[in-house]
């Protein structure tokens, strides 16, 4: 059986430092830049899924029907474009071929639905936040 490891919870001064920390990187260089954002991903990860799930609890108390109908709106148009890709060839070719535009076309699908399911805003929203 594989053993997850969550790094420890990193002091708060070292994951979210003034300003005078923050380096504007050289984007010509993208090997090195990849390799930051990585190993700062890998060093934060507990702090990040911390603050992830904070958000998250704090939207779903702000408006919790709101969260659920998003969540079961988004849940919906992706197991609605699953079945398709199961049974309709050309979209499991494009599914198959192109899964990052796959995933973008089925959040598109919920965004679209806003107007009629506001509440998918609440739920993105909460689910979006704590990547910024």
């Amino acid at each position: 059986m594989v053993q997850i490891k969550f790094t420890p919870i990193r002091p708060w001064k070292d994951f979210f430092p003034g300003a005078e920390r923050f380096a504007i990187p050289d984007f010509h260089d993208l090997p090195k830049w990849n390799n930051r954002m990585i190993c700062n991903l890998l060093y934060y990860q507990t702090n990040y899924i911390l603050m992830a799930v904070v958000v998250f609890l704090i939207v779903g108390f702000m408006d919790p029907i709101g969260m659920f109908i998003g969540a079961a709106v988004v849940v919906a148009v992706f197991l609605g474009a699953e079945w398709a890709a199961e049974n309709k060839a050309i979209i499991k070719n494009f599914k198959k071929e192109n899964p990052i535009l796959f995933v973008f076309f089925v959040l598109l699908a919920s965004y679209l639905l806003i107007p009629l399911f506001g509440e998918v805003m609440v739920f993105l929203l909460a689910f979006k936040l704590p990547q910024f």
